[in-house]
This record gives C-alpha cells, structure tokens and sequence, in this order.
C-alpha cells in the first residue's frame, strides 16, 4: 500500500477514509506524516486509488506485515476490498537511505520487507489499530509504537547529508518557478554533479525527476479542482516550453493525457 497522497483519488464503491497525523517534534527530520487508511467495501465490489506518489520511501503495514516501499515513478494503482486497516508512514526525502539495507537506487518502484530494516514491531502496530478504546486512541498508539522503534533504530536522527537533501526537496515543494536543476544550483550553491550524487544516493532519482514530478503534481491538482482547462496556459504556467511537452510528461507518469484526466475529474470518476 502506498499514501494516497498526491491528487489522482479514488473511485468505485464503498467508503475509504485517510487520516493523517503530525510526528513528534523529535522526529520531524525523518517522518513527514503519519497515514492510517480504513476502508469498508460492499462485497464484490473494488475501491482503487489512483496515487501521483509523493517523493521517498513509505513504511506501511497492513494484515500485520511491514514494507518499506521505494520511491514510485509511475501512476500508482491500488484497489481496496472488504475492511480494513492499515498504518503508514511517508518518510522525508533523506530517511529511506537510513532504513533501508540495500542501496536506495534498487528499491525504486520496488519494495523490501520491513523486518529487513529492523522493524520487528508490525505486529504489535497492527494490533494497536483493533485494540478496545476510540479511533483516535487505537491510531495514537500504533504511532507511539512506531516511533520508540524509530527513536531506538536511528538514535542519532537525520545526519548531514540527510538534512541538506531535505531542504532543497522542500524548497522545490515551496517554491514556484523552480524549472530547472541550474536554478536550484544556484539556490543552494552546490554543484551540479554534486547534487545528483546526492539525489542519486539518497532517493535513486534525479534532480530533474524531482521538479518534473512537482510540476505534475500541481498540474492534476489544479486539473483536479476543475482549473485550468486551457492546457497550454497551464502548460506555460508550470514552466513548460509548450503543451507538447507538457502532454508528454503528464501522459507518460499517468498513462493518459490532460485532456482525458480533466473529463474523468468532470465525469466523476476522479477528483482533486
């Protein structure tokens, strides 16, 4: 399973719910968020979650089992079915590395299992999400689990290297206009080649996939939400040199064009 996080949503039947928690203030370096997904699906009937994934590594557990998933550079499919729960966690774009005990380039759109990292409490989280008490109390306590285990398995926390490529993923994710891997340079002052070393090591993708990633996802968030129909202004917006090139990208992480997301966002089927 993967964190529903980008803006290709769900379609089908039945009812899938995602909340999202903040970590503790000690481990902001390292964990994004929190996501705990449950679902109730009719019998016989399939929920999919279409998912422009965010950058990094999920850890999620479901049934009980931990996966460490690796960065996913495609339209991500996942279908739903019966009820259920499950926990997840969206690493920050330097953790994956600290976890994971292969070079991060091969878990790109792949995955290990988490006891390979040293998670050896899935169980004890999987439980915490059915124990007796509220929701809210049950999702509280598969976090604290999670994160005595983070706290004892990294006890020095982000390093260095960590921290820079934390930043400059931020920075992409904040700042509009960032179209190419000189500016960010620039920005940072470091070397080019020095930067996709870093991205490289740390995350198995490429400055360039980075800010074409960020520049997709706006794209169907803002298609999501029903702006932007003149596709090449949204094209020119997003810094690309012509709808071409922009139809393109969308169409080869995607697997359809702009124009035919925006008649499923328009037809229901999908949603910002």
């Amino acid at each position: 399973m993967d964190t529903p996080r980008g803006p290709l949503q769900p379609t089908g039947e039945g009812t899938a719910h995602v909340a999202r928690f903040e970590p503790s203030a000690a481990l902001r370096e390292l964990v994004v968020n929190y996501w705990l997904p449950t679902w109730q699906i009719p019998d016989g009937a399939i929920h999919e979650q279409r998912i422009l994934s965010h950058p990094g590594c999920n850890l999620a557990i479901e049934d009980g089992i931990g996966t460490l998933y690796g960065p996913v550079t495609r339209l991500s499919l996942k279908r739903l079915s019966g009820s259920g729960r499950a926990f997840g966690v969206l690493l920050r774009p330097g953790a994956g590395a600290l976890l994971c005990n292969i070079p991060l380039p091969e878990l790109v759109d792949g995955s290990i299992p988490a006891l390979d990292c040293g998670l050896d409490r899935a169980g004890a989280i999987h439980q915490a999400l059915y124990m007796e008490g509220t929701t809210g109390h049950r999702q509280r306590r598969a976090i604290e689990i999670f994160e005595d285990w983070l706290v004892e398995r990294l006890p020095g926390g982000m390093d260095e290297e960590g921290l820079l490529l934390n930043r400059i993923c931020a920075d992409i994710e904040s700042t509009p206009g960032i179209g190419r891997v000189a500016q960010l340079c620039e920005r940072w002052q470091i070397g080019e080649r020095a930067l996709q070393r870093l991205v490289h090591a740390r995350m198995g993708v490429s400055p360039k996939w980075l800010l074409q990633r960020r520049r997709l996802q706006e794209a169907a968030a803002l298609m999501g939400r029903g702006t932007g129909p003149n596709l090449a202004r949204l094209a020119h917006a997003l810094g690309y040199a012509d709808q071409a090139h922009f139809t393109r990208d969308f169409a080869g992480v995607t697997g359809m064009s702009p124009g035919e997301y925006v008649r499923q966002v328009q037809a229901g089927s999908a949603g910002s």
